[in-house]
């Protein structure tokens, strides 16, 4: 009897390569890149798509998806350009944008095309939906901030999964800021830290909502497996940290100090609208349904996670 099978599509990034990992003992595993060049995820196995195929009305590559899609145990849309790579000019922003409504957009018409429904949806989203909201909490049932460009751009992508909501049971996962070893952004935050210039970002006082990498597959995996979850869920530890505690925590690990501030205009000079949407917006983005079906996380603090991150 052949096991179950799911697609992810951008299964290259952080996110899909701790997904196959950690799925790989219980799915087969389909990822959809744009080229096939022998760099997939390891335990998967890689078909070609066109994620623009939608847009181009191009049946014949919307019906070769659907083939590979028909009796996904899961389909898990995680397909998008990176946003913290530009400065978000209004370049970086129409391909941040562009690229998650349309690849979604094929994924949902092939999906019409198939000859059995996949049972269940994954779409990515992210806490940016929220916006910069000082000191509020913020669960499932909060609201957007209108105007916001990475709020109305999860929005956005969120309404374009909607459709297939008609013949599949869907799940929308806020993800927070993923930290791993191998994290681009993680690396990145990391790096001042180790050169003994680390400190507050801004104010330093805005809350990050985080998770960690292997949370976060066992809470996609619990998501898939779970048939009466269905929804939006927010996809964060369940106690945020600010940007100076995640710091600290960091250099008390590596026994380095954080005393160097880098002001907000600066972090604008170098950075460009970047550091506007990443590094200065506070969103304090609690987990409220995953923690009321009793999802336990391995790292639910900021203290736990550095220890697991920088194992010295």
């Amino acid at each position: 009897m052949s096991r179950p099978f799911i697609v992810i599509a951008g299964a290259s990034g952080v996110v899909g390569q701790h997904l196959v990992k950690a799925a790989v003992d219980r799915y087969d595993i389909k990822v959809l890149t744009r080229k096939l060049d022998g760099n997939e995820p390891q335990g998967s196995v890689a078909f070609s798509w066109n994620p623009e195929a939608a847009k181009q009305a191009n049946t014949e590559d919307l019906t070769r998806l659907a083939n590979l899609l028909s009796g996904a145990r899961a389909v898990i849309n995680l397909a998008g350009a990176s946003i913290s790579a530009g400065r978000f000019d209004e370049a970086h922003k129409a391909s941040v944008l562009n690229s998650r409504i349309d690849s979604t957009q094929t994924l949902v018409e092939a999906s019409k095309l198939c000859a059995e429904a996949p049972a269940m949806w994954f779409q990515a989203s992210a806490v940016g939906y929220y916006g910069d909201r000082a000191e509020e909490a913020l669960d499932e049932s909060s609201s957007p901030q209108s105007g916001f460009f990475l709020a109305d751009t999860a929005l956005a992508w969120e309404n374009a999964a909607q459709p297939i909501s008609d013949k599949t049971r869907l799940v929308i996962g806020r993800l927070g800021l993923v930290l791993a070893k191998d994290a681009p952004a993680w690396q990145q935050m990391l790096m001042p830290i180790n050169l003994f210039v680390g400190g507050p970002l801004g104010s330093g006082k805005q809350w990050y909502p985080w998770i960690d990498a292997d949370d976060l597959a066992k809470a996609m995996l619990y998501l898939i497996a779970n048939s009466s979850s269905e929804g939006i869920y927010n996809l964060c530890a369940p106690k945020p940290a600010r940007q100076i505690e995640l710091a600290k925590a960091a250099a008390k690990q590596l026994k380095r100090p954080t005393f160097m501030p880098a002001p907000a205009f600066a972090l604008k000079l170098i950075l460009g609208g970047l550091a506007d949407m990443l590094l200065l917006p506070s969103a304090k983005v609690l987990p409220k349904r995953l923690l009321a079906e009793n999802f336990v996380f391995d790292y639910p603090d900021i203290e736990s996670e550095m220890q697991h991150l920088l194992k010295l």
